[in-house]
């Protein structure tokens, strides 16, 4: 009913009890008093006159206004601030409330105060602090809304109200019923949707309904979805966060013989339902915080765990299966390997709910494969996709053949790739969640994507590990082959044992031009015939050192030019120099010297470091620089590792090491790239006349000249020696060039067969820029090697008359050479 403002313009109230005088009202938005006399005049002209006698007591003023409601109403309305009402409120005693039961209201009095809610002194901020507090204190958020809309069902005078949640993902909204216990049952009461039921829409919507008749709205045809015959009025409301985010749906409603709801009504219950979604937020973010910290310590323990073990793939699957179930709650999981190769997902490791002690047990069976192009991880596995399925038997990709096959009722689905690199390695496929929640929710994916990232690495290293074994075992496998073929027989060793030294002693093997090509039948008898000569019988195990040297020589490969021949001749030169020079280096020095020229060229395959940079061959990938240098060196530790072949094993261990670097340092020293600037460093040094042997700088910078000097000895030899052995040198080369050449490469020119015309300009510069630097630099430092200076000189002149056409067939020792042509 409106207010009687509304229905007259004009009317003279009735005169106040125990008074007779009248008086006269006209509506007006004020009026000024006129004299402090018993009677107001308005100052506007549509204002009526007041008369008030003076005998009018506050009691019956109450009286009159306790019998016309109305006016009171009128001028709170018009006069009185809200924050005033309040405070009135909060100083007036709250009425007492009934009860609910089972989501429904008893009848509640009809003119009961709507901010009168609960039962504190202290009015609406009391009310609302106790329900903040209680929604902090209970666990299940359905309890906690439950509790509240209870709370507001009474203050708004409601007969009946029903409360929905929103489940994580959405999609469906639950009816909310309390049990015999006291926990809250959820029901699913259908999608969340426009033209659905009312609670549906205002979970679509977020929009706030009140009204008096939803008969045929087709915002929601299917009304509550319930039996409102009894219904006059609704008032249905969103829950949300401050975020937006919509939690629940709150269903108010009035029976036929109760009056509709209010703008009060709808006010106040916002205001609640405000401070409500503040106070769920809350809650949620600590709880979340709480649950960050546990996943936290969860991703530890996890990596522990697994890193632990990653070596064994099965342990480790059953980690990942074990961890997966406790960080989602599911009840079941499964873990897909992808095999890369044939497109198939593979699992022989299944999870059938068993438990000891409290932790899952999986069994291991016959493996299981199928195409990726099949089911729901293989989905997964092609596309990379999430896939979270709320209810497995509305979705079509489900095969239901499995329930039926093993007796297990699949509910939902959550399924989710491994990632290695952006590339599937695995799925993961967890069915059921456990607990209060109807399904996986984002937290759960969220969460799992983290723990992904861990699965994937250790899946990755596993895999990685795994390799590694397996080429260690290939390696062993390889390496024992290896040494076999290349170890020297029990016959061979015994020959060499019943005569280790020549039956005839070369008589010019001490002199730097002995030609060895005659004796390549008795090399290993000349090598321990040398290492005696220089080091004593005593100082080496014979046996040792017989296996040592024939295993070398089976080591290396028959190549034109880089073959056992080559070292031996490097190991003679070597052999001459440490003769001459008796005294100065080290008996250390001298053993590293002597046994690295004839290990410099272990396994060389007749190709050079540019070469196998260039097509990035095996050798190349496992040494940057020096490759071919560094292979020698390993090849010779390889050796000497081989029982009964380390002719070191009398040196103590320091000194072992010692002595392998000393080795190292030789070997590399051949590399010509590594010479340039050691011949420089060193001519610069003799030139300013600051050489001093007993430094260590110049003494390595002297053992590396020596190491280069006795590699290129063949450039010192006699002419027809020489003039042989490039020959030899330019057929590996060109057979370089020919390989170069079928992959599409142009060779050097010094590795174009097209272009054995130019071989003596060729060597005419090698001598020229490599050669007579390097022994005249060896001259100055050990003027005693004056004969391998002159050697040289003399073929760098024989190359110069080849250059311009001449014949070099005449030469001869006594007609020849350089220093009689001087």
């Amino acid at each position: 009913m409106s207010c009687p403002w509304r229905q007259v313009s004009w009317r003279r109230l009735p005169a106040f009890p125990g008074n007779s005088s009248t008086v006269s009202l006209r509506r007006s938005a004020g009026c000024q008093r006129k004299s402090p006399a018993k009677s107001v005049q308005c100052s506007v002209p549509e204002l009526r006159e007041v008369t008030i006698e003076e005998n009018v007591t506050p009691q019956a003023i109450k009286e009159y206004l306790l019998h016309h409601p109305w006016l009171v109403r009128e001028f709170v309305e018009e006069k009185v601030t809200a924050e005033e009402v309040q405070q009135w409120l909060i100083k007036k005693q709250p009425n007492n409330l009934e009860e609910p039961c089972e989501g429904k209201l008893k009848k509640v009095p009809s003119d009961m105060n709507l901010f009168t809610l609960g039962s504190s002194k202290c009015g609406l901020p009391s009310t609302m602090l106790s329900m903040v507090k209680d929604i902090e204190d209970n666990v299940e958020i359905a309890e906690k809304l439950n509790k509240v809309a209870k709370v507001i069902a009474k203050g708004c005078n409601a007969d009946v109200y029903t409360l929905y949640l929103v489940n994580s993902m959405g999609n469906d909204i639950f009816f909310c019923k309390e049990n015999k216990e006291g926990k809250i049952d959820q029901i699913v009461n259908g999608p969340i949707a426009y033209g659905q039921t009312i609670s549906s829409y205002v979970a679509y919507s977020k929009e706030i309904v009140m009204e008096s008749d939803i008969l045929g709205d087709e915002r929601f045809p299917m009304g509550t979805g319930m039996d409102e015959c009894q219904t006059k009025s609704f008032l249905v409301l969103p829950i949300l966060q401050p975020d937006g985010e919509i939690i629940g749906v709150l269903e108010l409603s009035r029976n036929q013989n109760s009056k509709m709801f209010s703008e009060e009504n709808k006010q106040v219950a916002c205001m609640y339902l405000s401070w409500v979604g503040i106070a769920i937020h809350k809650v949620q973010v600590c709880k979340g915080l709480v649950k960050q910290r546990e996943f936290n310590d969860f991703l530890l323990e996890v990596s522990r765990v697994i890193f632990d073990d990653i070596v064994a793939t099965d342990s480790l699957t059953e980690h990942i299966m074990m961890f997966t179930k406790s960080l989602v709650s599911a009840d079941r999981c499964a873990l897909f390997l992808l095999d890369e190769d044939n497109d198939e997902l593979y699992v022989d490791l299944f999870d059938e709910g068993l438990e000891i002690d409290g932790k899952p047990v999986f069994a291991r069976k016959n493996q299981i494969r199928f195409s990726i192009e099949k089911g729901i991880a293989g989905h997964v596995a092609r596309t990379g996709e999430v896939v979270n399925i709320p209810d497995a038997y509305s979705d079509s990709r489900f095969n239901r053949e499995v329930d039926l096959k093993t007796g297990y009722t699949t509910k939902n689905i959550l399924c989710m790739p491994i990632l290695s690199q952006g590339t599937v390695i695995g799925v993961v496929q967890m069915l059921n969640k456990k607990g209060a929640e109807m399904a996986f929710s984002s937290t759960d994916e969220s969460n799992f994507r983290m723990f992904a990232v861990y699965c994937a690495l250790a899946l990755h290293y596993s895999k990685i590990y795994s390799t590694i074994q397996q080429s260690d075992c290939m390696l062993a496998v390889t390496t024992e082959q290896v040494a076999y073929h290349i170890t020297a027989s029990t016959s061979q060793h015994s020959r060499l044992m019943a005569r280790p030294l020549p039956k005839v002693i070369p008589p010019d093997v001490d002199e730097f031009h002995f030609d060895i090509r005659p004796y390549t039948n008795i090399f290993p008898e000349l090598f321990i015939y040398m290492t005696f000569e220089l080091f004593g019988e005593e100082t080496f195990d014979l046996p040792s050192l017989a296996r040592f040297i024939l295993t070398v020589r089976n080591s290396y490969r028959l190549v034109p030019y880089h073959n056992f021949e080559h070292a031996f001749t490097v190991t003679h030169c070597m052999y001459c120099l440490l003769h001459v020079t008796q005294g100065l280096f080290s008996e250390i020095e001298m053993q590293s010297l002597f046994f690295a020229c004839i290990c410099h060229d272990l396994d060389h395959r007749g190709f050079t470091n540019s070469f196998n940079v260039k097509f990035d061959t095996p050798l190349a990938n496992l040494y940057a620089t020096s490759t071919m240098e560094q292979h020698h060196f390993n090849q010779t530790v390889f050796i000497l590792q081989l029982e009964g072949h380390n002719i070191f094993q009398h040196l103590p261990n320091n000194v072992y090491k010692q002595m392998l670097g000393h080795i190292r340092h030789n070997i590399l020293a051949t590399d010509l790239a590594i010479h340039f600037d050691n011949q420089k460093e060193l001519a610069k040094i003799c030139l300013t006349d600051n050489l001093c042997i007993s430094n260590p700088k110049h003494r390595a910078n002297l053992h590396s000249l020596l190491m280069t000097a006795s590699d290129l000895s063949l450039s010192a030899k006699y002419w027809p020696v020489q003039r042989e052995t490039v020959d030899f040198i330019y057929e590996e080369f060109y057979q370089q060039g020919d390989v170069e050449r079928e992959h599409g490469c142009e060779p050097l020119p010094m590795m174009n067969r097209g272009l054995k015309d130019k071989l003596a300009q060729e060597q005419v510069n090698f001598y020229k820029f490599i050669c007579i630097p390097c022994y005249t630099t060896l001259h100055q430092v050990l003027p005693i090697t004056q004969s391998l200076l002159e050697s040289t000189k003399d073929n760098y002149l024989q190359w110069e008359r080849a250059m311009l056409g001449k014949s070099t067939l005449m030469w001869s020792v006594d007609s020849s050479r350089t220093k009689e042509n001087q």
